[in-house]
This record gives C-alpha cells, structure tokens and sequence, in this order.
C-alpha cells in the first residue's frame, strides 16, 4: 500500500473546517447571568478593567477608579481532611461624590472538614469588608455568607445572602446562579443583585471581566454602596473556584 501526502482539496477541506469551527467557537458569546425585571431598563452598564488575576493593580469601572492588593491561602491536614481557607482583600475607591477616596478592607474565611466520602463546612464561607476615609472608620458595611442546603451541600448550589449598610442605606445581597435564556443553573453564583425593600437596584456580573449595573434613578449615595459592594465582589477571590495549592502548616 502506497503511502502518500494527501491530496491538496482535502488538504484544504481540513483546513477550511478547522478555521470555521474556530470560528464558530469565537463568535459563541460568553454565559450572561439572568436579570431581575428592575434591572432590564433605565440602567447604566459599565465594565471593570484591570483586574485581571493579579494580586494587585489598579481599576477602572466607568467613573470609578482605584488600586487593589489581594491575597489568598489554604491549608489542609489529613485524617480527616481539614481545610482552612483564608483570603484578604483591600482597595481605594475614588470616583463621583466621593470626598478623596475610600479604602475598603476585606477578609474572607472558610472552614470545612471532609470525613471519607462526606463533607460538611463547620464555618461555611463568610467575606466582609470595613470602610474608612482619611484614616477614621465610616458607618459602613459589606458582608455575604455561604448558605448551603440540604444532604451533601458540596454538589448544590452554594447561595450567597449578605447586606451591605452605608450612610443612611441598607440593602440586601443575593447571588445569581441562573443564565440569561437558559433554563441551566451554576453552582457557584454568576453574579450579584444587590436590593433595596426587595426591589433591585443594582448589580454585578462577575463571568470574565466584572460588568457593574447600576439605576440611573438612585441617589449620589446609593451609588458610590453599589460601587463599594461590586468592586468587593469583583475583585473577590472565590474559594469555590480556586485552584490554590495546598500549603505547609
């Protein structure tokens, strides 16, 4: 049996399909989270750049601009496996209405223990923020918490709740884990929508680089809060998602 190079038209033929499935494969638009109805009009969209995965740069998002260092770490002990995750997160936010800028400090924590085939989270994940001005505390805010339910929470979705308190305004925080024209759910949240009296005033999306929406209708005040709760998200190095090696401890 002769053995031969292949013939120039199928050579082509390859090559054609190669290039259209690459094709095909760019012009798929990434996964979009689902948007509650107050978030479909009269809302301003802006895009968070310079984050990349970085542990430490500066960011641009719309009229807001700042710096950022980051950090995380995990450790494990075997027999039973118990797993510490820490991670610290500190940024400056300057932008409109705001005197100078802000400096906002994070801290996450996570505890599990995984006892051969089952596992369960003594403390599940919590991520809070403390924000000053000038060096003195001002009264504000963020927290989200893990709220794992049922049997074997590790294969569920893990939901995030938590709140974020600024000046005069409180708001709850929810994760979003449905898709944009997809009756599919993710297991660890898309995105954010944070809320006022349960009605949405903004948000963050958080597949690929952070998109940040806010109403164009809230106050001076309320949104420089949605601007400290996404850029907290944003820049929030996800435990469920990490891929840190273990530690010596």
């Amino acid at each position: 049996m002769k053995h031969g190079k292949m013939p120039m038209n199928a050579t082509t033929l390859l090559l054609g399909a190669a290039a259209m499935a690459l094709a095909a494969c760019a012009s798929i638009p990434p996964a979009r989270m689902a948007l509650p109805p107050a978030l479909t009009t009269g809302v301003e969209t802006f895009s968070v750049v310079g984050i990349g995965g970085g542990r430490s740069g500066a960011f641009q998002a719309g009229a807001y601009s700042g710096t950022f260092t980051r950090s995380a770490s995990r450790l494990a002990f075997f027999d039973p496996l118990y797993e510490r995750r820490d991670g610290r997160t500190n940024f400056t936010l300057r932008g409109p209405q705001i005197d100078g800028a802000l400096d906002v400090s994070c801290r996450m924590r996570q505890r599990s223990v995984t006892i051969r085939i089952v596992s369960f989270d003594p403390h599940p994940m919590a991520y809070a923020c403390d924000v000053s001005q000038n060096g003195r505390a001002l009264p504000a805010r963020f927290e989200i918490q893990a709220q794992r339910r049922g049997l074997g929470g590790a294969m569920l979705r893990e939901e995030r709740r938590g709140e974020i308190m600024f000046g005069q305004g409180s708001f709850s925080i929810r994760s979003v884990h449905d898709l944009e024209g997809s009756p599919m759910q993710m297991a660890t949240p898309i995105g954010y929508v944070v809320e006022r009296d349960g009605i949405a005033i903004g948000a963050v999306e958080i597949n690929g680089a952070p998109q940040i929406l806010m109403r164009t209708d809230v106050s001076a005040e309320d949104r420089t809060a949605l601007a400290v709760a996404a850029m907290a998200l944003g820049l929030f190095w996800d435990p469920a998602e990490s891929a840190l090696g273990r530690e010596a401890g």
